[in-house]
């Protein structure tokens, strides 16, 4: 796919209806709480061998791990594949972790830091002359003001070498290419299923919220939302409404949402797919 060089600058009150349409199903929960399955709970994944857990309490057992801080469990800890077997959250989570964790990372602009997600695209010829080999995509909320400018891109320390290429102001949607290559999530081939699993992850939090990089939240599908641009989703982050800026994952690591915008947005005004795109499979 080639990048379009078109800007849109009309302006959308799209970020209003995305408040008002999302939908949350699970209570906030307190850090000094039992680790309640009704409530919303905290895994905690081991650093070095990534091995996640579920502890009685709200807090990692020791320093060797971190937490990730999650919603309400889905059918008493567990989920129906399409095969029938019943796998828990934790599973789910651990098997996904890894894919998504390496293909997000934080895009930093005026002291803010913003979730950002790589996506398979083919660059221009513009963006290649130029030097980059890689770009992310996200919610533009914060990032008007570093349109055209560098900014960092980073992930675990290492700084991707991004530039604000483009923003999409109708559906809120910014392009950041990035000098080195980055790793990248496939959308979703297929709608998803309403109830289905769906994970987030944070990498970008400074300024927005509270939580800490590395937040993981989980819940599930309530509706695919046909006649809007945004999935209705039961999820929440530590007592928080999912991040604006965050990948929406399946339990395959593929995603179906990012910046609130499922794929085929992205193909309006920010990315010139061609007939046939993995973004056009199930959304326009």
């Amino acid at each position: 796919m080639n990048l379009a060089n078109q800007r849109i600058t009309a302006k959308s009150a799209i970020a209003t209806l995305v408040l008002s349409i999302m939908l949350v199903s699970t209570t906030a929960i307190a850090l000094d709480a039992n680790n309640s399955p009704e409530t919303g709970y905290v895994l905690c994944v081991n650093k070095k061998t990534k091995a996640v857990t579920y502890p009685a309490s709200l807090k990692c057992a020791s320093t060797e791990t971190k937490p990730l801080i999650a919603g309400q469990k889905q059918n008493n800890s567990s989920s129906q594949s399409h095969s029938g077997t019943s796998q828990s959250v934790e599973s789910m989570v651990a098997a996904v972790l890894p894919k998504v964790e390496a293909a997000t990372y934080a895009v930093a602009c005026d002291g803010r830091s913003v979730t950002a997600t790589g996506v398979n695209l083919t660059l221009s010829a513009d963006a290649k002359r130029k030097g980059y080999n890689g770009a992310v995509v996200t919610a533009s909320y914060g990032l008007d003001d570093c349109l055209n400018s560098s900014v960092p891109v980073t992930q675990d320390g290492k700084n991707f070498g991004g530039y604000v290429w483009d923003i999409d102001e109708e559906n809120n949607l910014a392009i950041i290419m990035t000098i080195s290559i980055v790793n990248t999530l496939n959308p979703v081939l297929t709608a998803p299923v309403r109830g289905s699993f769906l994970m987030t992850y944070i990498r970008g939090s400074q300024g927005f919220t509270s939580l800490p990089e590395g937040s993981v939240g989980t819940g599930t599908l309530a509706n695919i939302n046909p006649d809007f641009d945004e999935e209705v989703a039961n999820i929440w982050v530590g007592g928080n409404s999912r991040d604006s800026w965050a990948p929406i994952v399946d339990k395959n690591g593929d995603w179906i949402s990012i910046g609130l915008k499922k794929p085929g947005v992205f193909c309006r005004n920010l990315i010139n797919c061609p007939s046939g795109s993995d973004f056009l499979r199930w959304s326009k």
